[in-house]
Formats: structure tokens, C-alpha cells, sequence
């Protein structure tokens, strides 16, 4: 009884590798970030709805951070980088959009690295942006935008690209008062 068990338990394993491994074998290839190419769910998106979301984070920052009139002229200067970062990717993806899809290695090589000077060039416009502001608030300033910021993470660098929108995860809700 105990080897028909361990017979029945090792072939439902190996039938559970066998079904997982289909869906990889499925998928076929694609450029060098999966069967889809790295640019997978940026085509997907709507490049007006890129400014349309960061106004909305960044509305919603504001209100959650409660901004005093002495921290204004900072804040319009961080949302101003911002937003001219937003309104760049929507335009990069807009071309990305128009572009022929590169034929070779190489030219894939060459179009990732281009986009990675162009993010690399964004963050740290982004950086001085973020520093200058941030040394403006207030101790309980500084943690809500701690907690709130990884929702502007770089454009597609690590969440976008995994669905989790702009880098991070959402915050978590506040529990209801009992």
C-alpha cells in the first residue's frame, strides 16, 4: 500500500512539472525579457493615460502630505519634474509604438541602452528633484512620503513592466474603525 502511495504522489508531481513546463514551452520566444519582449505591457498602455495617472498620484501625494505655504514653491518644482517625466515617457512610448521592431540582436542591444541613458538621465533629474523637496518636510511629512513614493518609481524599470504600476505596490488601506 505505502509504494502504491508513493508511486501515486511522485507521478502526480512529475505530471505537475510536466503541465508547468508547457505553458513555458507555449509561449515561444521573443526578444531578450521573455516570450513577449520587454516592451510587453507597454503597448498595451495608453500613453494620455501616463499623465493622466501621475496628475492623480500626484494629487493624491499632495493631499496626504498636507502641505504647509512654505513647502508650495518646492512642491510645484518636484511636480513639475514630475510631470515633464510623465509627458516624456508618454511621448517615448508613443514612438516605441511607431517604431519597426529592431530585426537583430544587436539593434535590440542598441535601442536598450539608448532607453536605459534616457531612464538613467529621467532618475536623476527625478533625485534632485525628490531631494530638494524632501529636505522641505516635516518628520511626519518624510514618512508618508516614504510610504508613497515608490508609486513614481522609474517608468517600466522594475514594477511597470511586472504590472505592479510604477514600481511598487499599492499602500496599504487603512483598517476601518471599530
Amino acid at each position: 500500500m505505502k509504494s502504491l502511495i508513493r508511486t501515486s504522489i511522485l507521478a502526480a508531481f512529475v505530471a505537475s512539472l510536466g503541465f508547468g513546463s508547457m505553458g513555458a514551452m507555449a509561449a515561444g520566444q521573443g526578444d531578450c525579457d521573455g516570450p513577449h519582449g520587454g516592451m510587453a505591457r507597454m503597448y498595451h498602455m495608453d500613453p494620455a493615460g501616463i499623465t493622466e495617472r501621475a496628475t492623480q498620484r500626484l494629487a493624491q501625494l499632495q493631499a496626504a502630505l498636507a502641505l504647509k505655504p512654505g513647502q508650495m514653491a518646492a512642491w510645484d518644482q518636484f511636480k513639475g519634474v514630475m510631470q515633464e517625466k510623465a509627458r516624456t515617457a508618454a511621448e517615448h512610448m508613443q514612438a516605441m509604438r511607431n517604431q519597426e521592431r529592431p530585426k537583430t540582436a544587436l539593434e535590440r542591444m542598441d535601442r536598450m541602452e539608448a532607453f536605459s541613458r534616457e531612464r538613467m538621465a529621467a532618475l536623476q533629474d527625478v533625485r534632485k528633484a525628490t531631494e530638494a523637496f524632501y529636505g522641505r518636510l516635516d518628520a511626519a511629512q518624510k514618512k508618508v512620503f516614504d510610504e508613497q513614493f515608490h508609486l513614481f518609481g522609474p517608468q517600466g524599470a522594475r514594477g511597470a513592466m511586472r504590472g505592479d504600476h510604477m514600481g511598487g505596490r499599492l499602500p496599504a488601506q487603512p483598517a476601518a474603525p471599530q
